[in-house]
């Protein structure tokens, strides 16, 4: 029998070369930081509706306020925040360790929050009750302060656990010697959500039905003495016999009893299965949109491109005359660029340089670039040269939000260099998109440049949503990243 732990008073053996089975430090439990993190939340939404109620309407009317409204607001709005997060399991330890929630998470119930607050006042007919004025600056200052509050409650939740101030979920992990270290290896560090508290070493007793069920007798006992809340099993998924008798030990447990997934398994227990007449399979991809989000992605496009197209004429008209009066040539810069499925199409643009590459060579735009025209500085820089790409998304050839389209001669220099690289047109292309709102924009000096760019991509397709293009159009006019590197 071989059990590691570091009480080798207890009569267990230490694990050789490390000390990661070690007693898991006291302190306050996954629950009690959890239910103080929500605690934070809410205190912070609160504390934002009262005081950008002070402040409104201190400003515009002198008065000290409506604090009992702005209490009963911000207890509502915060309600309406926390429940979703709390069902997702958001504060959980790990939770709040790994920063599970996305911005579009927190920018979608923000808004859906909002929208229930209109809706609640218009059928109790209190529309009039509030003031309009403090009610955008709450929502405005609240887009910023929970972000900002969930950044740092994810923080002081690492620093506690690394302080030993918070107690770790007790894991027990039993199986063969090198699955259980590679395992280990996997999840060290002080900053995890749980503490390897036993390591059960099966290698020297599988072959012998007493030794094996000696040993599992003495797993049991001591996951009792130390409070165990999760075995690990970690043997050869072949091996079938064995991983059903260690469970069904384990069983007389009140523990979560999981099978660790090797490598190539973890992918396609994600995944779905599919059935196809009597015949079943496991779905390892799929399209990045289903048939109705595409829909719904595309009905957002063509409203807001046409309406955009018809309040934005005056300012093609006037950044056409500029253009013409600046420099000869065309108004417009036409170049081939590839689109959904590599589908090649004519993407549209002010012109701002007196060069129009369109072919096998395509030299990007660098920091003070001698073939910019002056007013082509000024629009890179407002990022107004892009704004005739409405047409293409009215064609049908971009979406508002995607990977932005390259010049083809650089499609096929990096596909052939950056892993992934293709699968960004898996979706059609953007104006703006995830990678340009991160700064991560305009000239490509490295291959490093491309790749950073290609993952916010990829990220962008794997998490796609409605509320997630509004997020990054919205981030598009207000942030400051989403101008940088504009050459």
């Amino acid at each position: 029998m071989n059990i590691h732990a570091s009480v080798n008073q207890e009569g267990f053996e230490s694990t050789p070369d490390t000390d990661d089975c070690a007693e898991p430090r006291s302190g306050l439990s996954g629950l009690a930081v959890g239910t103080l993190a929500c605690a934070v939340e809410i205190l912070a939404i609160l504390a934002t509706s009262i005081t950008t109620d002070l402040i409104y309407h201190s400003t515009v009317y002198g008065t000290w306020g409506r604090q009992l409204d702005a209490t009963a607001v911000g207890l509502f709005i915060a309600l309406i925040v926390t429940l979703p997060f709390i069902f997702r399991g958001d504060y959980r330890l790990h939770a709040l360790i790994e920063g599970a929630r996305r911005p579009k998470d927190v920018f979608l119930t923000w808004n859906y929050a909002f929208i229930s607050l209109v809706v609640l006042c218009f059928l109790t007919k209190t529309t009039t009750i509030y003031s309009r004025g403090w009610l955008i600056l709450f929502y405005l200052t609240g887009l910023m302060v929970l972000p900002m509050v969930t950044s740092f409650t994810s923080y002081a939740v690492r620093q506690a656990i690394r302080q030993g101030r918070v107690g770790r979920r007790r894991l027990m992990l039993i199986g063969e010697d090198e699955p259980i270290r590679a395992f280990m290896r996997q999840i060290n560090g002080s900053g995890t959500s749980v503490s390897i508290t036993s390591c059960v070493n099966i290698d020297n007793c599988i072959s012998g039905d007493q030794d094996l069920a000696a040993t599992l007798t003495q797993a049991i006992r001591t996951a009792r003495e130390r409070a165990i809340e999760d075995v690990i099993i970690l043997v050869d998924w072949t091996r079938i016999e064995l991983v059903d008798r260690i469970s069904e030990r384990f069983i007389e447990l009140p523990v979560a009893v999981q099978l660790a997934a090797p490598a190539p398994m973890a992918r396609l227990l994600r995944s779905r299965s599919m059935h196809y007449g009597r015949a079943a399979t496991f779905a390892l991809s799929n399209p990045p949109l289903q048939p109705y989000q595409a829909l719904l992605k595309r009905s957002l496009d063509v409203v807001v491109a046409g309406l955009a197209l018809i309040l934005l004429l005056p300012v093609f008209a006037i950044i056409a005359l500029t253009i013409k009066r600046d420099s000869p040539g065309p108004v417009f810069f036409r170049q081939h660029r590839r689109g959904y499925n590599h589908k090649e199409f004519l993407i549209w643009k002010f012109r701002t340089m007196t060069a129009l590459d369109d072919g096998d060579t395509v030299v990007q735009a660098q920091r003070n670039d001698s073939r910019v025209t002056r007013i082509g500085r000024y629009l890179r820089k407002l990022n107004l040269d892009e704004l005739p790409q409405l047409i293409n998304v009215l064609l049908g050839d971009m979406s508002l939000v995607g990977p932005r389209p390259h010049a083809v001669a650089h499609d096929r220099h990096f596909e052939e260099r950056i892993q992934r690289y293709g699968q960004r047109l898996n979706v059609k292309p953007g104006i703006t998109g995830w990678a340009q709102v991160n700064g991560f924009r305009g000239l490509t000096e490295t291959e490093n440049d491309m790749k950073n760019r290609v993952v916010h991509d990829l990220y962008y397709i794997e998490n796609w949503s409605i509320a997630f293009d509004v997020y990054i159009l919205v981030r598009t006019v207000i942030s400051p990243r989403a101008y940088r590197n504009a050459f």
